[in-house]
């Protein structure tokens, strides 16, 4: 019992001499730093600044202590205190002697984080924005230089299709970012975007850290800072969700799980889909992160299993033909951070992904597994505060297998890619207004029997501190899309180089964004048959152009208002695939036009927010006429609105409608394979398979901080 006490006493005692640090890191003018590192010196005891500058952490330190801070770019700091300190500490770090911080060369770069200059959108904003209903892509597709097909939902930027697009999550690849689905039903991004501090979406011209695309990469980042402790519970008119998040010192590890069935739904509002098995989805996520004296290490994983059963019209097929889709995803990377000091800074990563895949279609069974692996290590030095260099080495390694059932045949295919890639890149202040940054970067395959070399060079000039001009420039490959690649592993690197120029203008809660630019395509992949085969012949002699135009415009200086516009003029010709000439491929739209508006009302507690798009036409092809491609669809306006009601602090209940005024867009048309008895090819509109789509939320949030929230800005 004595040692009982003794250790109570003892405990007591650690617990009383343990007191929390509070402090901001800001700028000689007031403005906070982000991600800057704190630190006690000789202990373990730190924290992170947020996006306002702020930092807290406990110590059990006493008396006189030194207290360090460290920003990538800026000269070391260290202050003598005392401790326990009660007050808060507030620390102005010296301002860098260039201009690396200030100038963000926006030349094919859109930024959509929690903070920092030149965002155009925030997490809050992909959820809030009506018609996105929560998904990282349909809220990008408001923005300039994006387009999403209705009738697939994948993401395809600058007149490129989808494939030309790649995801990361922390710097590291994810091979399989969508969610599974049958032909002509719209897919959703996997990852929620509540999880990530930001999104980094490139419309071209990228660094040369990444590689693979031969358009557009999309970069997930999560928060760098330990979460604090709470619990989120969400239910809706298409299932139940439910996160939780542990914090103790300097580890925080957080769950989210959702279940989504549309059988209940289906029943009150009735889809154009014969459901023999309504869609299923089960998914989880989480992220442990630790929080070293300067290091940083996160750790995150995905699962989703999907089912689903249905008739699927096909013009082919007198009657709707049956289809069973299940499929199951795994993803995980680990990812870690270093600051080594004198300057340098180190990052390293892993991603692992598995994905199995069973389709039954009528009376064809094509089962596919995809096992994908990322390796990646980068090494970089800020050298005088005038120059920061990065070098790194990254390793894929990608095995896909389909295999090909109906009745007695059976074929197996597919591809094993193993490629290395070294790349460089390096940022420097050449005036004081002027930055430059130029790259390079140098990848081998087993697949490919040539080594490709990628430069990439951009510059920014700031005419003053609201306006800045840009211009990059690039050459970018990738390897066929796995349609393709499956059938034909030999085919060789595609190739694109980018020409682009940009107009940014930020002040006052207006933002101005405008950019020109201009694609050129070499080694398309070109096939002998309607469609890709197992039997179809290959090569590597399409070709193509793509210029266009993008305008961004955000107002957010109206309290309680805040709107934008986009607009894109795509202007895309490519021959490619089977086509017998050089064509606008039937994926592009020529001109697109958004307007959102969100706006909170006080007395009511509630946002209300509309998204009105416009969307010209797209091309098809008529196998009727004597000239290729030669059909165009017709234009159509969407409006989609959302209302969040905030019942309390932390309860918020969210009502949204897609397509509010009923429109009935058509896509394109499917043509059946062979004439009929009159010498004409029969066709079937390719249509929205509902016309609207209604959610409605309660959303529940539990935390010792009562002001958080699902929505936190509500």
């Amino acid at each position: 019992m004595k040692l009982l006490f003794t250790l109570l006493f003892l405990s007591i005692n650690i617990v009383l001499a343990q007191s929390i640090l509070k402090g901001r890191v800001l700028e000689k003018n007031g403005k906070p730093i982000y991600l800057a590192n704190i630190y006690i010196d000789g202990t373990y005891d730190g924290g992170t600044t947020d996006s306002l500058g702020n930092f807290a952490f406990e110590t059990d330190g006493q008396g006189s202590k030194t207290i360090k801070v460290s920003v990538v770019g800026r000269p070391p700091f260290s202050k003598l205190i005392q401790l326990p300190l009660k007050e808060l500490l507030i620390i102005h770090l010296q301002g860098s002697e260039n201009r690396l911080q200030e100038i963000s060369i926006q030349a094919g770069a859109l930024q959509a984080n929690s903070s920092g200059k030149n965002t155009v959108m925030s997490p809050l904003d992909i959820v809030t924005t009506a018609g996105s209903m929560g998904n990282i892509i349909s809220a990008l597709a408001t923005l300039p230089g994006a387009q999403v097909a209705g009738e697939n939902g994948r993401l395809m930027v600058h007149g490129g299709d989808a494939s030309e697009t790649q995801t990361y999550i922390n710097g590291v690849r994810v091979a399989q970012p969508y969610t599974a689905s049958p032909n002509e039903v719209p897919v959703r991004g996997r990852f929620s975007p509540m999880l990530f501090k930001g999104v980094n979406f490139s419309t071209g011209g990228y660094s040369a850290e990444f590689g693979n695309a031969l358009s557009s990469i999309l970069a997930l980042n999560t928060e760098n800072a330990i979460e604090q402790p709470k619990t989120e519970i969400s239910i809706s008119s298409v299932g139940l969700g439910l996160g939780q998040t542990l914090q103790w010192g300097k580890n925080s590890l957080t769950f989210n799980s959702s279940y989504t069935n549309l059988k209940p739904y289906s029943k009150i509002i009735t889809p154009d889909i014969k459901w023999t098995r309504p869609y299923e989805n089960a998914s989880g996520e989480m992220i442990y992160r630790h929080q070293f004296k300067a290091g940083f290490l996160n750790i995150y994983g995905a699962y989703n299993f999907e089912n689903m059963g249905l008739y699927q019209a096909d013009i082919n097929y007198e009657q709707p033909v049956p289809l069973k889709k299940k499929s199951n995803n795994t993803y995980s990377n680990i990812t870690y951070s270093q600051d080594l000091g004198n300057r340098w800074a180190f990052h390293t990563g892993v991603g692992i992904g598995y994905l199995t895949d069973k389709l039954h279609y009528n009376d064809l069974y094509l089962p596919n597994d995809e096992k994908s692996l990322h390796i990646k290590g980068k090494l970089s030095r800020v050298w005088n505060n005038n120059i920061k260099s990065v070098w790194g080495i990254e390793y894929f390694d990608t095995n896909y297998k389909e295999a090909y059932h109906r009745q007695e045949s059976i074929y197996n295919y597919g591809y094993h890619s193993k490629t290395t890639a070294l790349f460089t890149e390096t940022t420097f202040g050449i005036l004081p207004n002027l930055i430059g940054k130029l790259g390079l970067r140098e990848t081998s395959s087993n697949l490919q029997t040539k080594n490709i070399l990628e430069p990439r060079a951009s510059v920014g000039y700031t005419l003053n501190k609201y306006t800045q001009l840009s211009v990059a420039y690039g050459i970018f490959h990738q390897q066929a899309s796995t349609p393709l690649l499956k059938y034909a592993p030999q085919l060789d690197w595609l190739e694109a180089n980018h020409y682009i120029a940009n107009y940014f203008y930020e002040r006052g809660g207006h933002m101005l964004r405008l950019e020109a630019y201009r694609k050129e395509y070499s080694n398309l992949i070109k096939y002998n048959s309607i469609t890709p085969t197992y039997g179809s012949q290959y090569d590597n002699r399409g070709s193509g152009k793509v210029k266009g135009f993008d305008l961004f415009y955000k107002n957010s200086s109206i309290k309680n208002l805040q709107y934008w516009i986009s607009y894109a003029f795509t202007d895309s010709k490519r021959n490619e695939a089977n086509y017998p000439s050089t064509v606008t491929p039937p994926y592009v739209y020529k001109h697109s036009f958004y307007i959102v508006g969100k706006y909170w009302f006080s007395n009511l507690r509630s946002q209300l927010s509309l998204t009105n798009s416009f969307v010209s036409g797209r091309n098809y092809n008529d196998p009727n006429q004597s000239s290729f491609m030669n059909g165009h669809t017709k234009g159509y306006n969407n409006l989609s609105m959302s209302w969040s009601f905030l019942y309390s602090q932390q309860k918020i209940i969210h009502f949204s409608v897609s397509n509010v005024l009923g429109a009935s867009p058509i896509y394109g048309y499917q043509y059946a394979d062979q004439p009929n008895t009159q010498g004409i090819y029969d066709r079937r509109p390719i249509i929205p398979t509902a016309k609207r789509f209604i959610f409605l939320g309660y959303f529940w949030t539990i935390s010792k901080n009562e002001k958080d929230n699902q929505l936190d800005n509500l």
